[in-house]
């Protein structure tokens, strides 16, 4: 007789799992929570992440605030350089 195995996705994660979650320290998920912009609830003393609220946050940053990031430079390789140092200064 085979077994059936649901898999549950959490509703709310604790402090520690959301910041994991989201690639943020603990000082900065409780600024976000405390701006309104995660929201988080409290259950027997815990304070708990409502993961949807995670999503819409990385969700709000990827329309508003995509990343720049330059290109990489066209260096030579480091042997490379470090022969024309050598035969500059030899």
């Amino acid at each position: 007789m085979e077994t059936a195995v649901i898999e549950v996705t959490p509703l709310l994660v604790p402090i520690k799992q959301a910041c994991t979650i989201i690639g943020r320290g603990q000082s900065a998920l409780y600024e976000l929570i405390g701006a309104g912009k995660i929201r988080a609830v409290k259950s027997d003393g815990r304070t708990l992440v409502v993961v949807e609220s995670l999503h819409e946050y990385v969700a709000v940053l990827e329309a508003t605030k995509p990343a720049k990031v330059a290109p990489p430079r066209k260096r030579k390789p480091q042997h490379l350089r470090q022969r024309e140092n050598i035969a500059m200064e030899g």
